[in-house]
């Protein structure tokens, strides 16, 4: 059964089961004929990723975190192979609704010295495992660029904070990284009622400090997220190479973290390739997405243990 054609407005315990095992089954398989190696990274870490997200666990008489997201601890595995992937379990303290769970599926991969548009064309092949239906890309900066009179190519959002603000009928001194938080949200989500949207040409000062500003630009990056009937699904982004940059972006937002460190580290010492590029599904929202599900946690096995 194709996961991709499953989209029925009720579905059984079985049939949500089939739908995320063919989705897994057939994701594994269009990575490992793209030349990806399946890694299985520790869910059990020894730092916090500073987002508040990550849930205190004790193992082994070792006090430690459960992971939030994949990421850092996959990429150093860069050091080994080109092309990695791995699908495993997240912990977030997000109170659980009808796209939210605790305990929910990530995939996450790295390609090293690969570029941002071979990335896109492999998020589409991914997305198509799951959305028969039309793809479109939006460009952020650009969309931006209309409502606020900005040209991200020569300047930052820095002296339109003020007008973003009252155009989303915000605070003043609310944070870029929440305004364009909210921009999206109210904006450019609803554009794929139906769809998958590819939101590219992500603006320089989000919630992101991972992602490559693009050459010749001012504030431009190489990330786009994707959104599949009002759903993030996915996000992905070129990794910024500029290591004092992507230092002070992330330390700006409190997201620099021990394990961002250890790859930069690794970066430095000439162990981990600079250049790579990262993407990250939810997997029960692929599976939403696949379904016409309303709900997430349908897609959450064995929830009474």
């Amino acid at each position: 059964m194709s996961a991709a054609t499953t989209a029925q407005p009720a579905l059984s315990a079985r049939e949500a089961m089939e739908v995320k095992s063919d989705l897994l089954f057939d994701i594994r398989t269009l990575l490992r004929s793209g030349g990806f190696a399946e890694i299985v990274t520790p869910t059990f870490r020894q730092a916090d990723d500073l987002t508040g997200k990550r849930a205190a666990a004790a193992v082994g008489g070792r006090d430690g975190w459960l992971r939030s997201m994949i990421g850092p601890a996959l990429r150093y595995q860069l050091a080994h192979t080109p092309k990695v992937f791995e699908i495993g379990a997240c912990f977030r303290n997000d109170p659980a609704d009808a796209t939210h769970i605790p305990e929910f599926t990530m995939l996450d991969l790295y390609a090293a010295e690969s570029s941002y548009d071979y990335l896109l064309e492999l998020a589409e092949h991914l997305v198509r495992l799951a959305h028969a239906g039309a793809l479109r890309r939006i460009s952020v900066a650009e969309h931006l660029g209309a409502t606020l009179g900005a040209d991200l190519t020569r300047e930052t959002l820095d002296p339109y904070i003020g007008a973003l603000a009252r155009h989303l009928d915000q605070p003043a001194d609310t944070p870029l990284h929440d305004l364009l938080d909210t921009y999206i949200a109210t904006e450019l989500e609803p554009t794929s009622a139906g769809a998958a949207v590819f939101l590219v040409d992500m603006p320089l000062g989000g919630n992101e400090p991972c992602a490559k500003l693009r050459d010749g630009t001012a504030a431009v990056l190489n990330r786009f997220e994707v959104f599949i009937d009002g759903v993030e699904v996915v996000h992905g982004y070129e990794d910024e190479t500029d290591a004092e940059a992507f230092i002070a972006r992330a330390s700006a937002i409190g997201l620099y973290n021990r394990e961002q460190s250890l790859v930069q580290k690794a970066i430095n010492d000439g162990v981990v390739p600079a250049r790579s590029v990262g993407l990250g599904i939810g997997i029960e929202r692929l599976c939403m997405a696949a379904t016409g599900a309303r709900d997430i946690r349908l897609f959450q096995q064995s929830a009474v243990f």
